[in-house]
C-alpha cells in the first residue's frame, strides 16, 4: 500500500473549507395533512432547527469520479468519512480504485486533507467502503472489495483462496487511533462460501449489536447469477470473522439496524420491485427469514441508509424505537435524497423530509456526539460527495413519547364511489397508528357539506404500533348535486389527542348515458368487452364524468380499463388506464393531445378501486377513489376528439389494430352527462 498521491493546494483549500451557510431548510416531501396537539416532553424537538452542509470531494479534481460514501462517528466525537477516488473513469471495479478518508473534530465543519487508505496500481483496485467503529476498543474498520487486475462483481471467480487472482476479495483497513493511521487484512477465506462468486461490502456503515457483536453486510452473487445478502460478524471485536445463512435471492445492496427488543432488521435494495425489501433476525443477524417489500419506502434500486435515532437508548424509552432511514425517494431515478423517520421500528414512516430535490444517488448516516446527524451523499448524482448536518428539529421529528399522546394519520376516500346524487354510499377513512405504543379507542367524527346526511360520529378503536384501522361513515348526497368537488373533514380524538384532516371529494350529479355492470375477469392478452353500441351515447358529451370500478395485480406498461377510438386513425382516441399500474388518462386526435393526466401512486394493489375522470367549464381532472389526483384547466372528453367509431372494456384499438388489454377485474362502467 502506497501513501496518497499528491494534491493540488488549490484543490486542498476547496475540499478544506468549512461549512456552507445554511441554507433555506427543504421543504417536507409529504406534508402533513393532519394537524394535532404538541407533543409533551419530546426530547427531538428542544432545539433550534440545524441544517448545514458541505462538499468533501468534486470529481473532476484530482480523480474522474468520486463515488460510494461511508461514514461514522468515533466515541470521541471523531467523525470520519470514507469513499471512492476512482482515477480513470466512474466505473466500478475493475479498475484503478482507491479508497480515501478524511476526519473531522468538529462535527463536519472541517476537514482533514484526503488521505488513501488502499491505493494500488497496475489495474488493480479496492472499492465500495463499509466502516463500522467499536465503540468498545475504539478500533474502526474500513470494509471494501480488492479487485485484483481485471476482476469486478460479474466476472470475479468462485473459491475463497486468500491469494487468488481470479475473484474479488473481502478486505478491511482498520484503525486505533481514531483514522490517523491504518492498517489491512484479508478475510476472504473467513467469510467466503467457495461456492460463491463475486462478493463485496455493502457501502455505508455497518452497525455494532447491543451485545458487542460487529456486523457487517455483504451481497454476493452465486453462479446462477441470482444476488443474495449475508452477514458478516463478529464476537470478539474483530479478531474473527464469520458469516451467516444468505437471504434472497433479488437483494442487492443492503444495511441493517437492531431494533428496541433486539430483532435486526435488514433493508435491502432490489431489482424486483420499486421499493425495498426487508428482513428480520431474531439471533444477531446469523439467520433472517423471508424478504418482504416495504411499500412505503419507494425506491429506484439505489442504495440506502437505516440508522437507530438513539442506539444507546434502552428499550424502555421511546427514542430506542425511531429510526431514521434516507434515500433517493423515487420510483424511476436517482434523485429526491430524502430522510424519512419512523416512531414504531419501521412500521410506518409518518416523518420526511427532502435533503436534495435533484440528481443524488448513495447516501449513509450516522448520529454525531451532539446528539445531531451526519448524512454523507452522491450529489449530482456523481459530480460531488456531500457532507450533511442536521437536529431532529430541522427534521420534523415530532414522534410521541407517551400513549396519551399517539401519532395518527387518517386518510379517507369513498371505495365504493365517487358519490352520485341521490345514492347512499360510505366515506371510508384508513387511521394508522404511527405512534410505538397503541393508540387508546376514541371518536372519529365526520363534518359534512351542506344538505348531506350521514352518521357523523364513529367508535375508533385501540390501534396497534404501525397498524390501520379502518372506519365507515353511511352517507347519502342530496338528489340534486352537481358534478363538483365538496370538502369533508374527519376528527379524531384518542387520548388527549385531537387531529383533523380534510378531504375534497368528488360528487356527480346528471343522467347516465352508460351503466354496464360487467363483473368480468380479463387475462390481459385477447379478452375484452365490446361497448362500441354504446358510442353514440357518450360520443357527443364535452362535459360529464365517466367511472371505472376494477382491481388488480398486473402492472403492464400500458392496459385500458375504458378506451374509444377511431380504429383508422393513428393516435386518436379516449382512453382511461393503468400505465404500469399507475393511472392515466389521454384525450387525443392524431397524437395531438387535448388532455393528458397521469397519478402518481399505482392502484395494482389487488384491491377494488374506482377512477373517475369528471370534466366541467373549469377543466379535467382524475378521481382515485373519489379524491382528486390529477387535473388540468383544459376541458375534454369524449366529445373532444373526432371521428370516434368503436369502444371498449379492456382494451384500446387504432389502425395498427388491438393494443393495451388490461389483466384483472373489471366490475362496472358508467358515464354521467352533465345535465
Amino acid at each position: 500500500m502506497k501513501t496518497a498521491r499528491s494534491i493540488p493546494l488549490a484543490l486542498l483549500l476547496a475540499l478544506g473549507a468549512g461549512l456552507l451557510a445554511a441554507p433555506a431548510a427543504p421543504a417536507a416531501t409529504e406534508p402533513s395533512s393532519s394537524t394535532g396537539t404538541a407533543i409533551r416532553g419530546n426530547p427531538a424537538t428542544a432545539q433550534e432547527p440545524l441544517f448545514e452542509s458541505t462538499v468533501l470531494a468534486n470529481s473532476g479534481q484530482g480523480a474522474h469520479t468520486y463515488r460510494i460514501p461511508a461514514l461514522d462517528a468515533l466515541p470521541d466525537g471523531t467523525l470520519l468519512a470514507a469513499y471512492d477516488r476512482r482515477n480513470d473513469n466512474a466505473a466500478d471495479l475493475p479498475g484503478n480504485l482507491d479508497i480515501m478518508v478524511r476526519r473531522s473534530t468538529d462535527n463536519g465543519r472541517t476537514w482533514t486533507i484526503p488521505q488513501a487508505i488502499a491505493d494500488y496500481d497496475g489495474g488493480v483496485g479496492a472499492g465500495d467502503p463499509s466502516m463500522i467503529v467499536d465503540r468498545v476498543t475504539g478500533r474502526v474498520f474500513v470494509f471494501y472489495a480488492y479487485g485484483p487486475k481485471g476482476i469486478g462483481f460479474f466476472n470475479s471467480g468462485t473459491g475463497n483462496a486468500n491469494d487468488a487472482v481470479d475473484s474479488l476479495h473481502a478486505d478491511y483497513s482498520y484503525s486505533d487511533d481514531s483514522g490517523v493511521t491504518w492498517k489491512t487484512r484479508r478475510i476472504t477465506k473467513d467469510i467466503k462460501n467457495a461456492s460463491w462468486a463475486g462478493m463485496f461490502a455493502s457501502s455505508g456503515t455497518g452497525i455494532q449489536l447491543s451485545t458487542g457483536r460487529l456486523l457487517q453486510q455483504y451481497a454476493f452473487r452465486k453462479t446462477d447469477g441470482s444476488t443474495w445478502a449475508v452477514s458478516a460478524y463478529s464476537d470478539d471485536h474483530g479478531t474473527t470473522w464469520k458469516t451467516g445463512s444468505p437471504v434472497g435471492p433479488l437483494m442487492d445492496e443492503n444495511k441493517t439496524v437492531e431494533l428496541a427488543d433486539g430483532r435486526i432488521m435488514l433493508n435491502s435494495r432490489t431489482s424486483s420491485a420499486k421499493t425495498r425489501l426487508v428482513a428480520y433476525s431474531n439471533d444477531g443477524g446469523i439467520t433472517y427469514g423471508a424478504p418482504t417489500p416495504d411499500d412505503e419506502l419507494i425506491d429506484p434500486t439505489n442504495n440506502a441508509a437505516i440508522l437507530r435515532y438513539d442506539a444507546s437508548a434502552v428499550s424502555t424509552r421511546p427514542e430506542s424505537h425511531w429510526l431514521l432511514f434516507s434515500n433517493t425517494a423515487s420510483t424511476t431515478t436517482r434523485h429526491n435524497l430524502t430522510v424519512r423517520m419512523s416512531c414504531n421500528d419501521g412500521r410506518s414512516w409518518p416523518i420526511s423530509k427532502v435533503i436534495e430535490a435533484g440528481g443524488t444517488a448513495y447516501s449513509t448516516m450516522t448520529r454525531l456526539k451532539d446528539g445531531s446527524f451526519g448524512l454523507l451523499y452522491e450529489s449530482g448524482p456523481y459530480q460531488r460527495i456531500t457532507f450533511a448536518r442536521f437536529n431532529a428539529t430541522w427534521l420534523g421529528a415530532d414522534c410521541p413519547t407517551d400513549q396519551t399522546h399517539p401519532k395518527l394519520t387518517a386518510r379517507t376516500a369513498v371505495p365504493d364511489g365517487p358519490f352520485t346524487a341521490g345514492t347512499p354510499t360510505a366515506v371510508e377513512t384508513r387511521v394508522t397508528n404511527h405512534s410505538h405504543l397503541a393508540s387508546p379507542p376514541g371518536t372519529a367524527t365526520l363534518a359534512l357539506p351542506a344538505g348531506w346526511t350521514a352518521t357523523t360520529t364513529t367508535r375508533l378503536p385501540e390501534i396497534a404500533p404501525g397498524a390501520t384501522a379502518t372506519v365507515r361513515f353511511p352517507v347519502t348526497p342530496p338528489t340534486n348535486a352537481t358534478t363538483g368537488e365538496h370538502d369533508f373533514t374527519v376528527s379524531l380524538r384518542t387520548g388527549e389527542t385531537t387531529t383533523s384532516t380534510t378531504a375534497r371529494m368528488l360528487a356527480i350529479g346528471g343522467s347516465k348515458a352508460l351503466d354496464t355492470t360487467l363483473a368480468k375477469d380479463f387475462d390481459g392478452t385477447a379478452s375484452y368487452t365490446e361497448l362500441t353500441a354504446s358510442l353514440p351515447n357518450v360520443a357527443p358529451l364535452t362535459r360529464g364524468a365517466l367511472t371505472v370500478r376494477f382491481r388488480t395485480t398486473k402492472t403492464p406498461v400500458a392496459a385500458a380499463l375504458l378506451s374509444a377510438s377511431n380504429t383508422t386513425a393513428p393516435s386518436t382516441n379516449v382512453t382511461l388506464s393503468l400505465n404500469s399500474g399507475v393511472p392515466h388518462f389521454e384525450a387525443r386526435t392524431n397524437n395531438t393531445y387535448s388532455a393528458r393526466l397521469d397519478g402518481v401512486e399505482p392502484l395494482a394493489d389487488g384491491l377494488d378501486h374506482t377512477l373517475t375522470i369528471a370534466v366541467t367549464d373549469t377543466g379535467t381532472a382524475m378521481y382515485a377513489d373519489g379524491v382528486r389526483i390529477a387535473s388540468t384547466t383544459t376541458p375534454s372528453l369524449f366529445g373532444q376528439t373526432s371521428s370516434l367509431n368503436g369502444m371498449w372494456a379492456g382494451r384500446n384499438v387504432d389502425d395498427g389494430g388491438p393494443q393495451w388489454y388490461f389483466a384483472g377485474h373489471i366490475n362496472r362502467v358508467t358515464v354521467h352527462r352533465a345535465d
